[in-house]
C-alpha cells in the first residue's frame, strides 16, 4: 500500500487511486448503482469509504478485490457527507433525506440518528469527536452534541440560501460555512455552559458565534476547507477557480485576516472538491472538466494532472499522514 493515498471519484461510477507524483493510475474501483458523492479514508489507511445514492461502501486498500468489505443501504436519498471518528470506531453520514446517522464500523449498524428537517448538504466533526456541525438546504447551521443526543444551537447566517460546505480548523476554535451564493461565514467556536435545550443565534452562552463574513466567489461555492496548518482557507467554485484565503490572526480587523492570497486557475468547469497535503504545501482539486490537479500552494501552479475519468470528478481524498494505530 502506498504511503500517499490519493483517490478521485466521479459521476462515471468509478474510484481511481493514483501515484501522486507521476499521475499514473494504480487501481480503479467500480461503485455500482450510482455516482460517488463523497469519500473518506480510515485513520489506519486500510479502508476507503465511498457514498453515493443510498449506499455506503468500504473497500479494502490492502487487497486488489473489487468487492466492498461492507456495504449498506444507509439513506433514502443522496449521501452528501461522510467521515470517520479519529480512531476509526464509527462513521458519520449526512443525506438529502434529512438525516444524520452514526454507524458502528464493526457491526455496520446505525447507532444513532438525528432529523434535521431539511436536506443535509454538509457535515463537519469537531476535533473533540463529540460534536457535529451540519448545514442544510434551507440555510440552517446546527450544532449537535453526540453525547447528549441533542441539538445545542441553530443559526441561519443568510436566509433564503443553502449551505454547501462546512470546515472546522484543527484547533477546534473556528468553523467556516459556505453557501450557494458565494458567501463564507466565519464562526468562532467558544466554550460555553452545557444544556440540552437548543439555543438560537443571538442568545447568551452560544457555542458558535458569527465573527466575520465575506464574498469569496460570485458564483456557487462547492467546497471550503481549512489547511492542516490552519493558515489558509480554500474555497472551490462554479466559477472554475480555487481561492486561497489568509486566516492568520494578526490583531488586525477581521476583514484583513481573511484577505485573498491566491486564485488557482486551470480548470475549465466547476471545481467540486479539494484536499490538502498534511504539510499544507500541496493541494489536489477535482472538477467537472473530468480532471484532478495537484497544485504547489506556495507557487500557485499546477504540477500534475490526473485525467482518465469519463465524467465530472466530484470527490477527492488525499492522505499522506502517518496511519493511526487501531485501538481495541
Amino acid at each position: 500500500m502506498p504511503i500517499v493515498i490519493l483517490a478521485t471519484a466521479s459521476y462515471d461510477r468509478t474510484i481511481k487511486l493514483w501515484e501522486a507524483p507521476s499521475g499514473i493510475c494504480l487501481r480503479t474501483l467500480q461503485f455500482q448503482d450510482s455516482q460517488v458523492n463523497c469519500m473518506t479514508i480510515s485513520p489506519q489507511k486500510t479502508g476507503l469509504v465511498a457514498a453515493g445514492h443510498h449506499h455506503i461502501r468500504m473497500f479494502d486498500l490492502q487487497s486488489n478485490s473489487q468487492t466492498p468489505v461492507w456495504s449498506t443501504e444507509a439513506h433514502q436519498q443522496n449521501i452528501t457527507s461522510i467521515g470517520f471518528h479519529k480512531d476509526g470506531k464509527w462513521i458519520y453520514s449526512g443525506s438529502e433525506d434529512n438525516w444524520i446517522k452514526i454507524w458502528d464500523v464493526r457491526t455496520q449498524g446505525c447507532k444513532r440518528k438525528y432529523d434535521c428537517k431539511a436536506s443535509v448538504n454538509a457535515l463537519a466533526l469537531h476535533c473533540n469527536q463529540g460534536e457535529l456541525i451540519s448545514g442544510d438546504q434551507n440555510g440552517l447551521v446546527q450544532l449537535w452534541d453526540l453525547k447528549a443526543d441533542a441539538c445545542l444551537q441553530f443559526m441561519a447566517p443568510k436566509p433564503d440560501s443553502s449551505i454547501r460546505s462546512i470546515t472546522i480548523n484543527n484547533a477546534g476554535d473556528m468553523a467556516c460555512v459556505a453557501n450557494n451564493n458565494g458567501d463564507v461565514f466565519c464562526l468562532e467556536i467558544v466554550d460555553s455552559p452545557g444544556g440540552s435545550k437548543p439555543k438560537e443565534a443571538g442568545q447568551d452562552n452560544q457555542r458558535l458565534r458569527l465573527v466575520h463574513q465575506f464574498r469569496a466567489h460570485n458564483k456557487y461555492i462547492l467546497k471550503c476547507l481549512f489547511s492542516p496548518n490552519q493558515r489558509l482557507l480554500a474555497t472551490t467554485s462554479a466559477d472554475w477557480t480555487v481561492n486561497l484565503w489568509n486566516t492568520t490572526k494578526s490583531g488586525k480587523p477581521a476583514s484583513e485576516n481573511w484577505s485573498l492570497l491566491k486564485s488557482l486557475q486551470g480548470h475549465t468547469r466547476w471545481v467540486w472538491d479539494c484536499a490538502f497535503s498534511a504539510d499544507s504545501a500541496y493541494m489536489v482539486t477535482g472538477s467537472s472538466d473530468h480532471t484532478a490537479k495537484l497544485w504547489d500552494v506556495n507557487k500557485g501552479t499546477s504540477i500534475v494532472s490526473y485525467g482518465s475519468h469519463l465524467k465530472p470528478i466530484t470527490s477527492i481524498v488525499l492522505d499522506d499522514s502517518p496511519p493511526v494505530e487501531k485501538k481495541k
